[in-house]
């Protein structure tokens, strides 16, 4: 038995509607009540070699997460949120499930799919209230992204005056570099959204890469111009002053950022002194 204590907020949301589940709020876990949030089950299937020992793998996957939510309705409010529940538990929606527990808080998108079960002994007794969800995408996200710059800062003075290691504070200017450090603090890979601007000048086949991966486009920024490389799974593309312009060098692959400790470079055949370019990811986890 887990027991989440006063610890605990669930938010569902669908659609505009959004419930709370919470010590706090009109609906409270019930002892047992929440279930899917740990890592997901596993799809592995191994073959056997025709004429040797042991086998290989054919199949080696996370499965889809399954997520049920138990709670009773507190208050008097039993058919207000049981309409609204009704109304929020639509497979065709777009909903999430924002939780925090344990000490963090994740975001994971579900699918209904099941109707939501209403139970009361009688009607002097609490609802009893079950939801069952599917999730696809299987990890849950940080709840915010990160993002990161490519710069690096340039100190010059110290204030007050001082000739001593450590003391004042310091002043200076920040200045773009082709690279930076980033650390993917989740347990998966995930795609990153990089946003690369011309200022001051133009930049000539503006590009990307971590490690031996790279995705370069043969273009040319003028100075105010964008261009944005999106790596994530099912939204990779690459947009120009916010339109699509699917256009990259054939040896690019759109890349993830790896879990751990990564660098990322910035690139372009010429004007890299003019590129002020960011990039932002969101980490994944197997569970909370």
């Amino acid at each position: 038995m887990t027991d989440f204590g006063n610890t605990y907020k669930i938010i569902f949301r669908s659609g505009k509607y959004e419930i709370e589940i919470s010590p706090e709020a009109d609906c409270k876990l019930v002892e047992r009540g929440f279930s899917g949030y740990s890592s997901t089950g596993f799809d592995v299937k191994v073959a056997s070699y025709a004429s040797n020992v042991g086998g290989y793998a054919q199949r080696r996957r996370f499965a889809e997460r399954e997520i049920e939510l138990v709670f009773e309705i507190v208050g008097g409010t039993d058919d207000e949120i049981r309409r609204r529940l009704i109304t929020m538990m639509n497979p065709m929606a777009e909903c999430t499930l924002d939780i925090e527990m344990f000490g963090v808080r994740r975001v994971i998108e579900v699918i209904p799919n099941e109707e939501a079960v209403f139970d009361r002994a009688t009607f002097y007794d609490s609802t009893e209230v079950t939801l069952r969800f599917i999730s696809p995408s299987v990890f849950f996200k940080d709840h915010e992204g990160r993002k990161v710059r490519f710069h690096d800062s340039c100190p010059m003075l110290t204030f007050p005056m001082s000739f001593m290691a450590g003391a004042g504070t310091v002043a200076g200017i920040f200045r773009t570099t082709d690279k930076t450090t980033i650390e993917n603090p989740g347990d998966y890979e995930c795609g990153i959204v990089a946003v690369i601007k011309a200022a001051g000048g133009d930049v000539v086949g503006p590009g990307i890469s971590c490690g031996q991966y790279f995705i370069k486009c043969p273009i040319t920024l003028s100075d105010g111009d964008e261009i944005v490389i999106d790596t994530r799974p099912k939204m990779k593309n690459i947009y120009k002053n916010g339109e699509r312009s699917f256009n990259f060098d054939k040896n690019s692959t759109f890349f993830t950022l790896p879990a751990g400790e990564s660098t990322l470079r910035v690139t372009s055949d010429s004007g890299g002194e003019f590129m002020d370019a960011y990039v932002e990811f969101t980490p994944l986890y197997f569970g909370m």
